[in-house]
């Protein structure tokens, strides 16, 4: 059917599948139906910002956004490597956030700078419809009190119901709680900070109509040295606990109301009875529980702790009332000492990692062996090596739904009827040592690369410099945009990026990261790579220190050599984290 054909509200439906950028390159100017519908009709624009080349970048800013800027719904940027700097230079255009007036979902990842981000913290509190934020990768180094105003200018959003925090501040063990009540927030997920009994006390306090919570939960004393009033409120609980049993216990006890819970575990494992206890006395609304847990076996007879573990799961109450089932893995670590190790998880697996399974030596469902619990499509992230899946029950699991892989090349027949699926993979880290037996490496990898259609990034780690040639000059992938070549101690000379930029993958890369010899190097790749839009490089002549990075005064030498080298038009900058790494935005 032709596209034109269609009714206006078909269309306009359709429109909100598409990004503003990817609208307006496809559908502007074709015809005064369509400019219409784009400029006076449409209301529900998204700006996605992430991976978008400097030049279309800056186009979008100057000629797209200001005449729709009152019906973008949602605001999409990154400072990662693709798009080096991109929030700052987003900012720098001339408008302000408070404009987006429709905005409903802001999201924000690896910004570095705290200025910039209490700047936006101000403009969020003008827009009247924002109902979501999201912060990711931001590793910004503040002190307590800043961290403390963030937070409250978060709580302080008066329509936001959704929060999403992750890796946040440099400093993980501090854990900042708001001093504002929120009225709004109804979701929040706060990853990389360890909340404690105390401080989960006074964030439960401050948002009290909170229904989801998704924590890192860190408690070191087997004491209750504050109590945790009930908290009524929350019905969904996700959380990563590091604690004892009776931390555990009081902070399920009053949670009354839950209806969800998943959980993940260290250092003990409760079992069937011990689980069944707590829910018929705490949690008696619990209708569905996920957890995965893991611990050294306190008995030097792993094997019969580790059935004793699985029997007390096979009782009335798991298998007939509730229909929840586990699997259970034994493994052994014969150096230095011989010791048991059991992990036990919840099925269908419902986790985005699956549990490493080096030294697995026995794995038991309690439920039959059928597809629907053997088969892992919630996994997205996977490491995977050849000696993990050899186990009986193991070598039946099957993970359909990849999206990032990390594989020891070569890998085993059994591989490839494990992950069942690569057409969803859109990252791949490969690594080989060696003393491997490099004969049928390339036909391995050649095979994945035709196999995963969707490969965006491809990582080589733990690669023999030797075999760069190999890789560089004979694989091919139609789809890969992103390689990242820095995992090795000897930086790239001239012959080898010369190499690179002739290769079938090196012209067509957008984003390269990678590790060279001197200076010249770097002007070598971004002259010659035609496609390179961002470069991330760690030069071998840098005389750049952290203890530089901590004095104002000193001048960045290296940065200021490129930015006479290369045109003015470039982006270049040093991550203040990763000190050692120049990040440029081309073009």
């Amino acid at each position: 059917m032709n596209f034109e054909l269609l009714p206006n509200e078909i269309i306009l439906d359709s429109f909100e599948y598409l990004s503003l950028i990817h609208l307006y390159q496809s559908f502007f100017g074709l015809n005064s139906r369509f400019n219409k519908l784009l400029c006076q009709q449409f209301q529900k624009f998204h700006l996605d910002l992430r991976l978008t080349s400097k030049i279309n970048f800056h186009q979008v800013c100057q000629n797209y956004v200001l005449p729709v800027i009152d019906r973008i719904i949602s605001l999409y940027l990154s400072n990662d490597d693709n798009t080096p700097q991109q929030i700052e230079h987003f900012l720098s255009h001339n408008y302000q956030l408070r404009q987006f007036i429709s905005l409903k979902s802001i999201s924000l990842s690896c910004l570095r700078s705290q200025r910039t981000l209490n700047q936006i913290m101000v403009e969020c509190s003008y827009l009247p419809c924002l109902t979501h934020l999201t912060l990711t990768e931001n590793l910004v180094s503040m002190s307590e009190n800043d961290a403390q105003r963030l937070f409250d200018h978060i709580w302080s959003l008066s329509k936001l119901t959704y929060c999403y925090l992750d890796n946040c501040f440099v400093d993980e063990n501090y854990f900042p709680n708001p001093t504002v009540i929120s009225t709004s927030l109804r979701h929040l997920n706060i990853r990389n900070m360890t909340c404690s009994l105390s401080t989960l006390t006074r964030l439960c306090q401050c948002t009290p109509y909170l229904q989801y919570l998704s924590i890192m939960f860190y408690d070191d004393s087997d004491q209750l040295n504050s109590s945790l009033l009930p908290i009524l409120s929350i019905t969904r609980l996700n959380i990563s606990f590091e604690s004892s049993i009776i931390i555990l216990q009081h902070l399920l006890q009053n949670m009354p109301n839950l209806y969800h819970l998943t959980i993940e575990t260290y250092y003990f494992i409760l079992n069937g009875n011990q689980w069944k206890e707590m829910i018929n006395k705490y949690l008696l609304k619990l209708k569905i529980l996920q957890f995965k847990t893991s611990s050294v076996a306190t008995s030097e007879y792993g094997e019969i702790q580790f059935n004793e573990i699985l029997d007390s799961f096979r009782t009335k109450f798991w298998i007939d009332e509730h229909q929840w089932f586990v699997q259970c893995h034994l493994f052994r670590q014969d150096k230095p000492d011989t010791r048991y190790y059991i992990n036990i998880f919840t099925l269908p697996y419902t986790f985005k990692d699956f549990p490493d399974v080096t030294n697995c030596i026995l794995s038991k469902l309690t439920c039959p062996y059928d597809n629907e619990y053997l088969t892992c499509d919630r996994v997205i992230n996977l490491h995977y090596r050849s000696s993990h899946f050899t186990v009986s029950i193991l070598s039946h699991v099957r993970f359909c739904n990849i999206q990032s892989l990390s594989l020891s090349l070569p890998f085993h027949d059994l591989f490839l009827s494990i992950v069942c699926r690569l057409d969803r993979l859109i990252s791949l880290t490969v690594s080989i040592s060696e003393n491997e037996n490099h004969s049928n490496i390339q036909s391995q990898l050649q095979l994945l690369l035709d196999r995963a259609v969707r490969l965006h990034s491809l990582r080589c780690f733990y690669w023999p410099l030797s075999n760069h040639q190999l890789l560089l000059m004979e694989i091919t992938s139609t789809s890969i945009r992103r390689l990242d070549l820095q995992g090795h101690n000897c930086g790239f000379d001239e012959e080898q990026c010369v190499q690179l930029s002739h290769s079938s993958l090196g012209i067509q890369c957008e984003t390269l990261l990678i590790k060279v010899k001197n200076r010249r190097n770097i002007l070598n790749l971004v002259n010659n790579m035609s496609n390179l839009q961002a470069l991330n490089v760690q030069c071998l002549d840098d005389n750049w220190t952290e203890e530089n990075a901590l004095t104002s005064s000193i001048d960045d030498e290296l940065v200021e050599w490129l930015r006479q080298q290369l045109p003015s038009t470039c982006t270049i900058m040093r991550d203040t984290f990763h000190v050692h790494d120049i990040r440029l935005w081309i073009r």
